[in-house]
C-alpha cells in the first residue's frame, strides 16, 4: 500500500512538473490568425523541438481589437486573460484598422497591453500584411502597419511580430507561388506557414530551418486531420525569408 501511494505521489510530482514548464500562449484575432490553423500549426512546430507550448485561440471573423474588448460575438478573451494562465498573448487587430482608424486601433492594443501585463502576461503584437485591396494605397513605409503599430513597441515594451514583413519579401521574391487565397487577403497555406515559422523564431529564438513541411494531429476520437501541409521546396523558402528578417 504504502509503495503504490509513493508511485502516485511520483506520478503527481511529474505533473505537476510538466505543467509548470508548460508555456501557455492565447492568439486572439480572426479570419487572419485562424486560417489554416496558425495557432496549432506554430504549436506543432514548436513541440517538433522540444517545446512544451499549449496554445489557444479567442477568434471571430472580421472581428477587430474593439470587439474583443467589449466581448462581443460571445468572446471572452479579456475573461481568459484575466485568469492568469497566459504567458503570452498575441493581438491583432482587423487589418484595416491601423492604417483607417489608428487612434481607436492604438487605443485598444495599449487596453489590452496593460491587460496582459497586470495578469502577469507577456503581449505580443501581431503585424498583419498588406493585400490588394489597401496595398494600391501610398505609405511612406515598406511595412505600413508594423510602422503604425511600433510606438506602443517603444511605449510598452510589447513584442512585434513582422509577419507584415515577411509577406512582403514572399512577394517580391517569389511572385510565382500563391501566399493567398483566390481573395487576395487570407492567406494561403504557404502564407501560414511562413507566418507560423517567423512566430517559431519569436517565441523560441530559434532558426526555423529544418522544420517538417507538414504537421498533423489526432481528434478527439483518435483520428488523424493535417493541420497544414506545404511543398519542400515553399517551406524551405519561408524558413529562409524568416533567417534573413530576424538573423540570430
Amino acid at each position: 500500500m504504502r509503495k503504490l501511494l509513493l508511485t502516485i505521489l511520483y506520478l503527481f510530482s511529474c505533473l505537476a512538473a510538466q505543467d509548470k514548464n508548460t508555456v501557455n500562449i492565447l492568439f486572439i484575432g480572426n479570419s487572419f490568425t485562424f486560417y489554416w490553423n496558425l495557432p496549432l500549426v506554430v504549436e506543432a512546430m514548436a513541440n517538433e523541438r522540444n517545446y512544451n507550448y499549449d496554445i489557444n485561440q479567442s477568434t471571430a471573423s472580421s472581428s477587430s481589437l474593439k470587439d474583443h474588448w467589449l466581448e462581443n460575438y460571445e468572446l471572452k478573451s479579456k475573461t481568459l486573460i484575466a485568469t492568469g494562465k497566459y504567458d503570452r498573448v498575441v493581438l491583432q487587430d482587423h487589418s484595416l484598422n491601423p492604417l483607417q482608424n489608428l487612434v481607436e486601433s492604438r487605443m485598444y492594443f495599449t487596453d489590452f497591453i496593460e491587460w496582459i501585463i497586470a495578469n502577469n502576461g507577456t503581449p505580443y503584437i501581431y503585424a498583419t500584411w498588406m493585400y490588394k485591396d489597401i496595398s494600391n494605397n501610398n505609405y511612406d513605409a515598406l511595412d505600413p502597419i508594423q510602422h503604425a503599430l511600433k510606438p506602443l513597441v517603444d511605449k510598452t515594451g510589447s513584442v512585434m511580430v513582422p509577419i507584415d514583413q515577411a509577406f512582403r519579401i514572399f512577394q517580391q521574391s517569389h511572385p510565382n507561388i500563391p501566399i493567398f487565397m483566390s481573395d487576395n487577403k487570407h492567406p494561403s497555406p504557404v502564407g501560414t506557414y511562413l507566418a507560423a515559422c517567423v512566430y517559431f523564431r519569436i517565441f523560441t529564438g530559434e532558426s526555423p530551418m529544418g522544420l517538417s513541411r507538414r504537421y498533423e494531429r489526432k481528434d478527439e476520437n483518435g483520428k488523424k486531420i493535417f493541420l497544414g501541409m506545404v511543398e519542400k521546396y515553399s517551406a524551405k523558402i519561408c524558413q529562409e525569408i524568416v533567417d534573413e528578417i530576424l538573423p540570430n
